[in-house]
């Protein structure tokens, strides 16, 4: 070789040496000003950087290098903070491809990689490559740490879930038993068990097995009470066990577990949490309406009074409503002295707040007026009926739903004083206002033909209570529901009105009070006092 030649492959090796170098030093740079943005969570100019590296680096330190490898991790991690997961799972498939090249298939990074890949293909709905990557991750993870091991388990509880979420309750049941002994010897004491234990529990749920469900949601709830874990995650399963227990028709110890479920309630989110105020309003409802127990109702309807209390003040207009609510069931448990002061605490805020003249504050007076009747202060009473009416009038309109109510309120007083002439005249009233504001087939309008009912039977004109009540009950069934309190409560007493119409008219008493024993039964009543009453009637019937 000529010296000129030598001297021209030298440079030719100096050239590409510096070029190589520059290169290296571009790709350490742009990863460098990458990994500083991605730190600050600014994932955009990360990825712009990161891709520069990409482009510099495999062209110079080639795509085996470990640094190669890293800059792809970080471009996927950068799009995961973007929830970009198309293009994020576009880049952890890369670096699996890359650990594989590199001769790290069986390693953490793989395992943790394929699982990634995994998870976010289960938010993309894309279940099949979710469960083919699931599988992956299990088959890295027995390689490299073990079948026995914390990580396997936990990868195992994640493909679990998999088929939990896609509703494959069979095969997840399968899963999931043979995820139980691995959470027992690597996750014990831990939330991860207990939620293993839990999502076992909705498997049975979903398989109907209710009794085997029931008894492994409250080893979750035990598992989860032994752990750290805050409240708020695990509150739900409470309600889920007492839904289960009523389900069982174990009807006390459902409404215990109600009651815990709302101790806990409050220990997770505190009282003046709106779900708080919201559950025991809904509890108050439901232990009334489907457990039959005014009492437990009447109890969570003072912790509603409470809640209101302690978030707004004790003179807030919540606060008034609440009062009211609970004066209506303490004038149905005949705690009369507790209702007026209940009611009169509510007309003050009212007052106080100027809100007397709302529709509130007319319904408020007119409890007051009913516990007036009660306590046979009949002219306070009576007027309090006619300014609620002239109220109603005055600020609200008579196509107000108050007006009716009011109309209704003072026909019973009348009705309830033999006062014939006048409950008429005023459930006339309420019969025009009503048909002309929301027409003949309105509850509003049903209300006031049950006031015409209750009339004519008081005067003994059963014949036309007969037809009135028909009507309330076409009324009540087309705007509840035929299964419904309202409407079976109505069918009773057509049952009541044929048994006092005569010998002639027992055998359509009979039938009807075998449909409201039917309605009643429907809506899960079928213990309850109002069914007895009918079977009584029924007896008596019988025995004539």
């Amino acid at each position: 070789m000529t010296k000129y030649n030598q001297l021209l492959l030298l440079g030719i090796i100096l050239f590409l040496s510096i070029n190589f170098n520059c290169g290296a030093q571009n790709f350490t740079t742009y990863f460098a000003d990458g990994k500083a943005a991605y730190d600050q969570q600014n994932f955009n100019k990360a990825i712009q950087f990161f891709q520069k590296a990409r482009l510099q680096g495999k062209e110079t330190i080639g795509d085996t290098h470990p640094d190669y490898i890293l800059d792809i991790e970080y471009l996927a991690k950068s799009y995961q903070g973007l929830k970009d997961l198309g293009n994020a799972n576009i880049y952890y498939m890369s670096l699996e491809k890359l650990l594989q090249k590199s001769g790290n298939t069986i390693s953490k990074k793989m395992g943790d990689t394929q699982e990634i890949i995994a998870s976010n293909s289960v938010i993309m709905k894309n279940f099949a490559q979710a469960d083919v990557y699931f599988q992956k991750t299990l088959s890295t993870r027995e390689k490299k740490e073990g079948k026995d091991s914390k990580e396997y388990t936990l990868s195992l509880h994640k493909y679990s879930q998999l088929y939990l979420k896609g509703r494959k309750y069979k095969e997840a049941e399968g899963m999931y038993r043979q995820l139980e002994p691995l959470a027992e010897k690597n996750l014990k004491g831990t939330a991860d068990q207990a939620k293993i234990l839990a999502e076992l529990a909705e498997v049975y749920l979903a398989l109907k097995r209710v009794d085997e469900a029931s008894i492994q949601l409250s080893i979750s709830i035990s598992a989860y009470e032994k752990t750290d874990a805050p409240k708020s995650s695990y509150v739900h399963l409470y309600l889920q066990e007492a839904n289960l227990l009523e389900k069982a028709g174990k009807k006390e110890d459902a409404i215990t577990a109600y009651y815990k479920y709302i101790e806990v309630l409050e220990s997770a989110f505190g009282i003046k949490n709106k779900k708080y105020a919201t559950e025991v309003e809904r509890l108050a409802i439901h232990f009334d309406e489907k457990l039959h127990s005014p009492m437990d109702s009447y109890n969570m309807m003072n912790k509603k009074l409470a809640a209101n209390i302690t978030t707004y003040s004790e003179n807030s207009l919540p606060a008034a409503i609440t009062y009211i609510e609970l004066a209506e069931m303490e004038i149905d448990q005949n705690k009369i002295p507790l209702a007026e002061e209940h009611t009169v605490k509510a007309l003050e805020i009212y007052t106080e707040l100027g809100k007397v003249n709302s529709p509130d504050g007319i319904a408020a007076s007119i409890t007051l007026a009913r516990v007036h009747s009660i306590l046979k202060k009949n002219t306070e009473a009576e007027a309090m009926y006619k300014k609620a009416i002239a109220d109603t009038e005055k600020y609200l309109s008579t196509e107000h739903t108050t007006y009716g109510k009011s109309l209704d309120s003072l026909a019973f007083f009348f009705i309830e004083h033999k006062r014939f002439e006048e409950a008429e005249k005023t459930i006339d009233k309420g019969l025009t206002a009503r048909e002309k504001s929301v027409g003949k087939q309105h509850i509003d309008y049903g209300n006031s033909l049950y006031s015409l009912s209750k009339l004519y039977t008081a005067q003994d004109s059963l014949e036309k209570a007969e037809k009135a009540l028909i009507s309330v009950a076409k009324v009540r069934e087309a705007y509840y529901g035929a299964l419904t309190v309202e409407h079976a409560t109505c069918i009773k007493e057509l049952g009541d009105l044929y048994k006092g119409m005569g010998e002639e008219q027992q055998v359509k008493a009979l039938k009807t009070y075998r449909r409201a024993i039917h309605l009643f039964e429907g809506i899960g009543y079928k213990k309850s006092a109002i069914v007895k009453e009918i079977y009584n009637s029924i007896d008596e019937i019988n025995a004539r």
